[in-house]
């Protein structure tokens, strides 16, 4: 697994969120349409369910955001059950929530890779990347906002390089 703390201050991770959202959007939008809904290699996802589940991922991470920042001003939330992360041949499997469904054409992967983005920089903007408060992930155990930006980073990213 990747170190978080390579993955830079809470404006750093910011930046580089763009920057991978717009090679993301780019290497999408200049793809041959065949290629977008080929599975990757023998079953895997398809470029499309790749990109729904980045999309997927920054939501939860967004709802993280929210959690850890209404846990910071003092509400009592009640517990959300830890589910850890499982691992198939060595490899991290995506939990349930934020598995694709698959069948979204372009557009409508697009669209809801722009709202995922809308919704987590929303949180963003109201975090307190100092906060020590933590949510659990699934792969890297407890972690601050801080944390979690930088997972969404490295995901995305990750992902990025999966799609050449």
């Amino acid at each position: 697994m990747a170190r978080l703390e390579d993955y830079g201050t809470w404006e750093e991770a910011l930046r580089r969120l763009e920057e991978s959202r717009k090679a993301l959007l780019l290497r999408l939008r200049g793809a041959d349409p065949s290629w977008l809904t080929t599975p990757l290699r023998e079953g895997a996802w398809t470029p499309l369910m790749v990109a729904e589940h980045v999309a997927l991922v920054e939501d939860s991470t967004a709802r993280v955001l929210r959690r850890l920042r209404r846990v910071a001003a003092g509400e009592n939330l009640s517990p959300v059950p830890f589910v850890p992360g499982e691992f198939k041949e060595g490899k991290p499997q995506a939990p349930e929530p934020v598995r694709p469904k698959g069948g979204l054409s372009l557009e409508e992967v697009l669209a809801l890779l722009e709202r995922a983005r809308g919704f987590l920089l929303e949180e963003a903007q109201k975090a307190d990347p100092d906060n020590p408060a933590t949510f659990p992930h699934p792969f890297f155990g407890p972690l601050t906002a801080l944390g979690w930006l930088r997972a969404a980073l490295y995901h995305e990213e990750h992902h990025l390089r999966a799609l050449g």
